[in-house]
């Protein structure tokens, strides 16, 4: 069986793509990491977060938030 050029061109092709899409941040990764201070270190569970983090805490999540999931260990890990 001989292997045509658009055949190799194919895999070749094919390789290239699968490689480029391994090499892609995940959005885990591009996520900002949870502070490494006294207050956040010792957050144990969500209603934790959500204390400061609600709509009327300390410091709102942001807009983009609000209508996502509010588990921010799940997105955000610690340092």
């Amino acid at each position: 069986m001989k292997v045509k050029k658009a055949d190799l061109f194919f895999v070749v092709a094919a390789m290239a793509v699968v490689g480029g899409v391994a090499v892609l941040p995940t959005p885990l990764e591009s996520n900002p990491m949870i502070p490494a201070n006294k207050t956040h270190q010792a957050v144990k569970n969500q209603t934790e977060c959500l204390s400061c983090h609600s709509a009327g805490g300390v410091y709102p999540l942001p807009e983009r938030h609000l209508t996502k999931r509010t588990d921010c260990a799940n997105c955000h890990a610690k340092q």
